[in-house]
């Protein structure tokens, strides 16, 4: 211990002597975590100024002899003496040998960090060379390999992070409060930003980091108290704002992140801009429509009047001046009351046609069983003069208007029992007419009731079925049937207007439903309607 007489651990103004010097320099030995080695210069010859040549080894603590010797007991106290190339015989040719010799020159400490590989494993030691005595050199060592393994990874989840940040389609700041000397927030200063951001704003190339939120944006006390209050209660804060600097509206959303907050800035003006223009549309839409209906009504209602006087001057010649008509005269009289009445017909259900229309205060459960059985006695007279056989199945309930629902269900039975086939011999076949009704599976639903579409999630529908025996039709003119005016048969055969189908379709569509039918020419046609269940 000749070579550490200059060692002195104590306090400055605190001696101690040599022997608690011996046996404070032993605990540290003994203790310390770092690798300590004490080596003693060797130079070439007797000289003392002569070139050094090695190192002779003086003393080292348990962490170095485990690391010199790593798996022998038995060598490790024999390294007092030795050379430190018998243990790393190329030190000479690296920059440890050069740090040594220049500690040795100039007295001074130095520092140096190294790696190399052990077993595939990367190691990184930081080593102290410090001057000791006469040609001393004390080594103090330490692996900081988990330093640089967590380094590391933190550089590469920071890398992830921007990138996740910098591909995300909506811009994102990171808030930390500034608090005062009695802890109260007072500001709050940006401590990340991602591009989106720096591209929204329009200063690419300014570095936002460490700006006040006050001077980017003007703050209300309110508006202030909120952003404190978020940091309380982790409540998240959700805004739309137009910005009048950038002239585009943003939907902010503001969550506390630690002691502060992260907003995520959307930009929304061409979907506000979207949605304005949609909300005038419809407005439009809504306007024209109830033009469209005043005009229908109005013109319906003024029509009936002329019509009624023409009714009524036809059934004055008939009745007090048919003496002194020829036939040709009367004949056309009857023509034109045959007019009049089919006139009639068309203006009247031109009129219940205008009238139709959805209010959702009218709308609630209906049995359906009870009002297709009411129908069924409003037309029982039909259906005896026709020998029909009417069928009327279990039907579910459904959610709607029920006096639109009653015009849909007495359309589709009055044209079930209408449009009666024949034998061959020209003999009526007496309409067989079958209603029914269940719960529709999602695989049933037509596309514009699916569950992908977002308005119909959750949803249930059920499906009602009108079948009958009849002269049916061509299903290349299924669309054609639904519109108003629109008949497939001649009014010598089948009287009607040719708007029976045409309300049923509206009352359909303003329920939210669909309808659709399934024919073929001779062989009846069968109705399927889905209605909402709730």
């Amino acid at each position: 211990m000749n070579h550490l007489s200059s060692f002195n651990a104590a306090p400055p103004g605190f001696v101690l002597s040599t022997e608690e010097q011996a046996f404070l320099w032993q605990q540290v030995l003994a203790h310390s975590i770092n690798g300590l080695v004490g080596l003693i210069a060797v130079r070439e010859g007797s000289a003392p100024d002569g070139p050094i040549i090695n190192f002779q080894y003086q003393f080292a603590n348990q962490t170095a002899l485990k690391d010199t010797f790593p798996g022998s007991q038995s060598e490790k106290t024999a390294i007092i003496g030795r050379l430190l190339t018998d243990f790393f015989p190329s030190v000479r040719e690296t920059k440890l040998w050069q740090t040594y010799l220049k500690v040795i020159e100039t007295g001074e400490a130095h520092r140096i960090e190294q790696n190399y590989k052990i077993d595939d494993r990367e190691v990184w030691v930081v080593q102290s060379a410090a001057p000791f005595g006469r040609d001393g050199l004390l080594l103090s060592y330490t692996e900081t390999s988990d330093l640089h393994q967590t380094a590391r990874r933190l550089a590469r989840q920071t890398t992830l992070l921007n990138g996740v940040l910098n591909s995300s389609p909506n811009a994102i700041v990171v808030f930390e409060a500034v608090r005062n000397a009695q802890q109260a927030i007072i500001n709050f200063k940006i401590t990340l930003t991602n591009r989106q951001f720096d591209e929204l704003v329009g200063q690419a190339d300014m570095r936002f980091t460490g700006l006040l939120l006050t001077n980017i944006y003007p703050l209300k006390p309110q508006r202030m108290d909120r952003l404190r209050q978020m940091l309380n209660t982790d409540e998240t804060i959700r805004i739309e704002e137009f910005v009048p600097a950038l002239g585009r509206w943003f939907d902010v959303t503001l969550n506390h992140l630690n002691d502060g907050f992260v907003a995520t800035v959307q930009d929304i003006t061409t979907a506000k801009q979207m949605h304005q223009q949609l909300e005038v549309t419809v407005q439009e839409l809504h306007r024209s429509n109830h033009n469209l209906e005043q005009f229908a009504y109005v013109a319906s209602h003024d029509l009936q009047e002329p019509l009624r006087k023409i009714v009524s001057f036809g059934d004055v010649l008939n009745d007090q001046f048919a003496h002194e008509l020829s036939e040709s005269a009367a004949d056309l009289i009857r023509r034109m009351q045959t007019s009049a009445g089919r006139m009639r017909s068309l203006v009247q259900d031109l009129l219940t046609f205008s009238r139709l229309s959805g209010n959702s205060t009218t709308f609630g459960l209906v049995d359906l069983n009870h009002l297709v059985a009411s129908v069924a006695d409003d037309l029982e007279l039909t259906i005896y003069d026709r020998k029909a056989q009417l069928t009327i199945n279990i039907l579910p309930a459904v959610w709607g208007d029920a006096s639109l629902l009653r015009q849909l269900f007495q359309n589709l039975l009055s044209n079930a029992l209408k449009f009666q086939n024949s034998t061959p011999t020209g003999g009526p076949i007496p309409p067989r007419v079958s209603i029914g009704g269940y719960v529709a599976t999602e695989s049933e639903l037509p596309a514009a009731l699916s569950q992908s579409d977002v308005s119909q999630a959750g949803r249930r529908f059920a499906v009602l079925t009108v079948s009958d025996n009849g002269i049916g039709f061509d299903e290349r003119y299924l669309d054609r049937i639904f519109t108003i005016f629109q008949r497939l048969h001649g009014r010598m055969q089948y009287a009607g207007t040719g708007m029976g189908l045409a309300i049923c379709k509206k009352v359909v569509d303003i329920h939210g439903g669909h309808i659709t039918a399934k024919s073929q020419e001779g062989n009846g046609a069968t109705f399927s309607i889905f209605l909402p269940m709730m």
